[in-house]
């Protein structure tokens, strides 16, 4: 029978058979040292984990930085997962073993240690957001701030962001998405390895073991089907934590020690070279993403495992090091939302000087708040449940006020001159008729797709570049006595036969080709719909087109006249869209794509008129050009080449009619207009708001319907 103490911890049973088999296969049975003195509650201090820390958060500081040779630096913080693992789940086994594990105060240490460098960071930010943010910037961060506050920041970041909302790259509350990670593993970790200890201190490991296998696989496969829950759920990361956790109970509970110098310097080194290599050679867009991280969870593991190598005793070891390490945590908070709210204020491509100014800028931030924040609270020897309690509700007052900022739609009173702007900035997002997403067919029921009797109608066709000309559009086809119907959905080009050229389906395709598929066939069998205009984001066409084999699509065709799939680029199938639309009697009009740029015009617009903002910016060198700028250097090699072919198809399909919408918007110098009369025209870097709609289709005369 299994003898128990007073709190029902297994304190006599033999514990590691199945440990040490599961891991002699993981690792060589001399890795770890595993002296019985590591079991004790206060272990000594390792000062080449510290080292390890200093990798990883220097890896992420100058990848988010745009650092090139760390094309991999986003991995540093698959690092400090194995390293909090192994940390907290010795600690949390430890306690286990010697029966003294209390939930308030794992907890309390846990609030020691996070939450007072976190909320710091916080206060700070949101008082120098109310400073430099516009209402929409601000709402967005008050939303991401309490979700930060609640720990489940990752959660809503895995949702993405609404498709006419600012990139998640700048928002200055990014980082929080691993703090929700680990914090979430925090509350369920503890509980997990308490319940197992009550049964048999010995089903722990293996417990752990499994959860990691299923994680992995799970991790593994959202990679390919939803890479956002891959990359920020917890379920998605659990292995890498469980790896910690794996090691340090392993270490904990057997009797082995590292007799070989040699064998120990050959693991130090083999870990740290699968550690660094994926930072230096991998990159996002990497096709071995789903293989490299289980490369450095092991290094980062072996590392961990080899405390009497070289690597751990000299290199890891190094003063400088250790104090990065030492600094890391606080580091990571205020390194991105420095980085974050200087692009936000600069939208330009930041220069060395500037990346260089905050990164040294954060740092200082991060020494500050070490020594006088950190460390003398850390150091309270105040009980569990008081300490609780405060941190409670200062965590309230905090959620309290990023509540306020994120109903109150970022506090427009600040800038009163905005709000009228601020609420023109995103016109689609109740716009029943441009979707994204699964499709359920609402964007070809009314009121997008209305009823029109005996009378005759246009159609628009196409993505949301499409749907935003409709404020103007919708009043010229009805002046000129026609109805109007809008057939758009985000992302969506428009093309008669939606088949994928990659031979993949992704949900968004699968929507994508449904919408289409019907679209398609209601233009052509509704005699009501006399006029078709089509409108795309053309030159994100250019990526997927392949090497055009004629000028003539029928070329393309097989013995039956359909569409050789494997022969045509996207372009041809438009082209063939076309024709049928002519054979039903359609009369076409094609329109160019409005220019992008490569800043977002509204934050142009938000730092010119923004005081402290535009003092901020003027000091940092940044050069205001009015209300003009030049379209998207970026974009523009694909857009020529994609309006090439765009002017290309119409050429040889007599009775198009094309509309080029850029005289309107862009002089003879090249510069386009942004900006008119205290109107903004676009919403964002693409996409036109009404009143930019306006400008652009100010000359345009709708054609007539073909009898």
């Amino acid at each position: 029978m299994v003898q128990s103490d007073a709190r029902g911890v297994d304190t006599h049973a033999k514990p590691y058979r199945v440990s040490e088999i599961l891991l002699k296969t993981m690792l060589p049975s001399q890795v770890l040292k595993m002296n019985s003195s590591q079991s004790q509650r206060g272990r000594s201090y390792r000062p080449d984990i510290d080292g390890l820390r200093a990798i990883a958060i220097l890896s992420v500081v100058l990848y988010h930085a745009g650092v090139p040779c760390v094309p991999g630096g986003f991995l540093g913080v698959d690092i400090f997962f194995v390293i909090s693992g192994y940390l907290i789940g010795g600690h949390i086994y430890s306690d286990l073993n010697e029966g003294r594990f209390s939930f308030l105060d794992f907890y309390r240490l846990r609030a020691k240690r996070i939450l007072p460098a976190f909320f710091a960071m916080l206060a700070c930010l949101i008082l120098t957001a109310l400073l430099i943010l516009s209402p929409s910037e601000l709402r967005e961060l008050g939303k991401t701030s309490f979700a930060a506050v609640l720990s489940v920041s990752n959660i809503y970041f895995s949702r993405g962001v609404g498709y006419f909302r600012e990139s998640r790259e700048i928002n200055p509350m990014l980082m929080t998405w691993s703090l929700g990670v680990e914090e979430q593993f925090y509350a369920v970790v503890p509980l997990l390895m308490f319940l197992l200890a009550r049964i048999r201190r010995s089903l722990i490991l293996p417990a752990v073991v499994s959860v990691c296998v299923a994680s992995l696989l799970f991790g593994f496969f959202e990679l390919h089907y939803n890479p956002l829950w891959s990359f920020y759920l917890l379920p998605a990361r659990a292995w890498e934590l469980g790896a910690g956790v794996v090691l340090a109970i392993a270490g904990l509970g057997g009797r082995r020690t590292l007799r070989s110098t040699l064998l120990a310097n050959l693991i130090g080194i083999s870990g740290v070279a699968m550690m660094l290599a994926p930072v230096f050679l991998v990159s996002t867009d990497s096709s071995l993403l789903g293989v490299i991280p289980s490369s450095l969870v092991l290094g980062s593991a072996l590392t961990i495992a080899a405390p009497a190598s070289w690597i751990n005793t000299r290199l890891l070891s190094f003063s400088p090091l250790v104090y990065i390490g030492r600094i890391s945590y606080s580091w990571y908070l205020w390194h991105w939302p420095v980085l974050g709210l200087l692009r936000i204020i600069m939208q330009e491509e930041l220069r060395p000087v500037h990346i260089v100014g905050a990164v040294v800028f954060s740092f200082g931030l991060a020494s500050a708040s070490y020594f006088f924040i950190e460390q003398p609270l850390r150091k309270s020897s105040r009980t569990p449940a008081p300490l609780l309690l405060r941190y409670a509700l200062l965590s309230v007052a905090f959620l309290a006020a990023c509540w306020a900022i994120w109903r109150n739609n970022g506090i427009p009173q600040r800038f009163p001159d905005l709000i009228q702007i601020e609420n023109e900035k995103f016109p689609f997002e109740a716009d029943p008729c441009l979707t994204h997403g699964g499709y359920d067919g609402r964007e070809l029921a009314p009121p997008c797709y209305p009823a029109f009797g005996n009378r005759p109608a246009v159609a628009l066709w196409g993505d949301s570049h499409a749907a935003a000309l409709v404020p103007a559009l919708r009043p010229i086809v009805q002046s000129a006595g026609y109805g109007f119907a809008q057939l758009t959905r985000a992302g969506c080009r428009p093309q008669g036969d939606p088949t994928p050229m990659n031979g993949t389906v992704s949900q968004q395709d699968a929507a994508c080709s449904r919408f289409n598929h019907e679209a398609f066939n209601r233009l052509m069998s509704d005699p009501e719909i006399r006029i078709v205009i089509i409108a795309d984001a053309w030159g994100h066409m250019d990526g997927l087109q392949q090497e055009r084999k004629s000028q003539d699509p029928s070329a393309n065709r097989d013995a039956s006249g359909r569409i050789d799939k494997g022969q045509c680029t996207l372009m041809q199938f438009l082209e063939a869209s076309i024709r049928s639309l002519q054979a039903n009697g359609k009369q076409v009009v094609v329109m160019d794509d409005v220019p992008s740029f490569d800043t977002d015009p509204a934050s142009l617009f938000w730092t010119s008129r923004i005081p402290v903002r535009h003092a901020i910016a003027t000091w940092l060198g940044f050069s205001f050009t009015g209300d003009k700028g030049p379209p998207s250097k970026k974009s523009a090699p694909s857009d020529a080449r994609a309006n090439a072919l765009l002017h290309d198809a119409i050429r040889v399909l007599p009775g198009v009619i094309s509309v080029d919408l850029k005289h309107t918007l862009c002089d003879s110098a090249g510069q386009c207009s942004y900006n008119k009369d205290g109107h903004l025209l676009y919403f964002d870097h693409q996409h036109l708001s009404a009143e930019g709609a306006a400008v652009a289709l100010q000359d345009f005369k709708l054609p007539l319907a073909n009898p």
